[in-house]
């Protein structure tokens, strides 16, 4: 009887030792082939052969959409089901109609499918293990205009190479930052597209905000980078300018909200899903949504819109977060 203990007691222990070591997170990107480099080879850009080496660089206007869209099965009283409000959330990007789309909050490849508008017009990075995919960051690019040249996803944790690894607080939502090396097709024009969620835990947000500038700032000295996400975190937060600056003096980051002209509002009847024009957006401070860039460029911001996105008579959100849409120039310096 002894002995069965003991055998017991060390499986168990053997057991606690795998799962805290993230024994099952190792096997299954062993398994599945996933362990992979998350840091994007800046080596292969070249800023002289940007736009195939023109004596000119530019991108052509960019129309840049960041959406959380409330995942498929966070259920909240004050919104409808995903199978009801998803419809608006397609809606929306079929309005915009925009050339890239940084994502949060989608599930698998069936989310992604009834997201997006009907076609192939997009393409998809996430990430994708085996059959199924873990899409909490996902970013999307128009096909016809843009070829992949390189993606990949940087976990936001202590091991940034290893899928679903424990974060700075174990047992939370697993986070990323895909990223993916885009070029024009047209004129090309190559670039750095990154989106992300950032955990909204206190203890992960801090952590991660000096991880992700130090990690990707680098980049930004070399090439042009757009940055989308939720980064639970708004303008007043001194968090807030270690994502744009880390612990320097120089703003790298920069907000497409700061460079505007005017920040929108669409604004919507009120007893229907029909937008009735935009206004003037005085809620910045308490954006927690955000579409970076960066580089050595000239940047101009056209238009900076955020849209809650609100249908019916009772004019419920199709989301707890509101779309923020930025259309874009860049040329660089």
């Amino acid at each position: 009887m002894i002995r069965v203990l003991v055998v017991v007691l060390l499986i168990v222990l053997a057991t606690v030792f795998f799962v805290w070591n993230e024994g099952i997170q190792y096997s299954l990107a062993f398994l599945t082939g996933t362990l992979r480099d998350p840091y994007f080879d800046d080596s292969q850009y070249v800023s002289e052969q940007n736009c195939f080496g023109g004596e000119t660089c530019e991108s052509g206007l960019l129309r840049i959409l960041t959406y959380n869209v409330l995942c498929r099965i966070c259920v909240k009283a004050e919104y409808d089901p995903w199978d009801i409000r998803v419809a608006h959330l397609r809606a929306l990007v079929a309005r915009y109609d925009p050339d890239l789309i940084g994502s949060q909050e989608l599930g698998g490849w069936q989310d992604i499918m009834e997201f997006l508008p009907e076609g192939d017009a997009y393409a998809t990075v996430t990430f994708a293990f085996g059959p199924w995919a873990y899409s909490d960051s996902a970013l999307f690019y128009r096909q016809e205009r843009y070829e992949l040249l390189d993606s990949g996803q940087f976990w936001l944790s202590p091991k940034p190479h290893l899928p679903f690894a424990f974060p700075w607080k174990p047992l939370s939502a697993p986070r990323y930052v895909t990223w993916a090396y885009l070029r024009d097709r047209h004129n090309g024009f190559s670039f750095l597209f990154m989106n992300s969620h950032v955990d909204n835990n206190s203890i992960n947000k801090e952590t991660s905000a000096p991880i992700i500038f130090d990690t990707f700032s680098q980049y930004a000295q070399r090439m042009p980078v757009i940055f989308t996400g939720d980064f639970n975190t708004n303008p007043t937060h001194d968090r807030y300018q270690v994502f744009q600056r880390g612990y320097g003096d120089e703003i790298i980051f920069v907000n497409t909200a700061d460079l505007t002209p005017e920040r929108e509002m669409t604004l919507y009847a009120s007893d229907s899903s029909r937008p009735v024009g935009t206004g003037p957006f005085e809620g910045f401070d308490h954006t927690i949504d955000h579409i970076f860039l960066a580089g050595t460029m000239e940047k101009i911001v056209s238009r900076w819109v955020v849209d809650h996105n609100r249908y019916g008579e009772k004019q419920r959100p199709a989301s707890d977060h509101p779309a923020v849409y930025a259309e874009v120039s860049l040329k660089l310096e």
